[in-house]
């Protein structure tokens, strides 16, 4: 399951990117797309008109649903752009299983790729963590002697307000309904000293904290 989010995220983020070469609530007015990361002291977002997304530069916030699956990107690529609010380069994707209104939902939450981030990459350099490696597990630390790859990079208490719907009109971002939610917690990276030891070690935290209100494509 987990590789089939991977490749789903992949594909989202690649779909996100070839489109134009895309306050800590998501109430934000109604046909308007938005992200809101907190990572590493910084706030990181974007804000635009649905239908404007792929006109205004390179950043996006956008949503695809395949085989009960979420996928969620969030792009911040052109600070000049007219959609750029605040914050430094990145791309984190979401990947949420069965999506359902409430706090209840579980995925998987991936910085892969944000490879090229400065930002991440300098919080990480700060940190000794690399965050596109993905190794992170949620809330509590773990350690070799209670290893469980099931915690890597899962997440849980996404909060979904509203689940949009898709758009009307094929192919036209405008033409349905943003889905809008919230997500926050505190990821224990795997400490760079100790990858590949027998003392490896994910208790590096790292707060984050995200809100959004994405464009559905499907």
């Amino acid at each position: 399951m987990k590789k089939l989010l991977y490749l789903f995220l992949a594909l989202l983020i690649l779909a996100c990117s070839s489109e134009d070469s895309n306050n800590t609530n998501n109430n934000v007015s109604d046909g308007q797309y938005f992200f809101e990361i907190e990572i590493c002291g910084l706030t990181h977002s974007i804000q635009g008109n649905n239908e404007d997304m792929f006109f205004n530069g390179q950043n996006s916030c956008s949503a695809f649903l395949s085989n009960g699956i979420q996928a969620l990107g969030f792009n911040l690529t052109d600070i000049t752009a007219p959609d750029y609010v605040s914050g430094q380069p990145m791309n984190i994707a979401f990947g949420i299983l069965n999506p359902q209104l409430g706090a209840d939902n579980t995925g998987v939450l991936s910085f892969q790729s944000s490879i090229y981030s400065d930002f991440l990459n300098n919080c990480g350099d700060q940190n000794n963590i690399t965050f596109y490696y993905d190794q992170f597990v949620e809330n509590t630390p773990m350690d070799i002697n209670n290893y469980d790859p099931q915690r890597i990079n899962n997440i849980s208490n996404i909060n979904l307000t509203d689940l949009g719907t898709p758009p009307t009109t094929a192919g036209a971002y405008g033409s349905g309904t943003n889905i809008k939610g919230t997500y926050e917690g505190t990821l224990y990276f795997l400490d760079d000293n100790t990858n590949g030891t027998p003392d490896a070690n994910w208790n590096i935290p790292i707060p984050i904290k995200i809100s959004f209100s994405a464009v559905r494509g499907n």
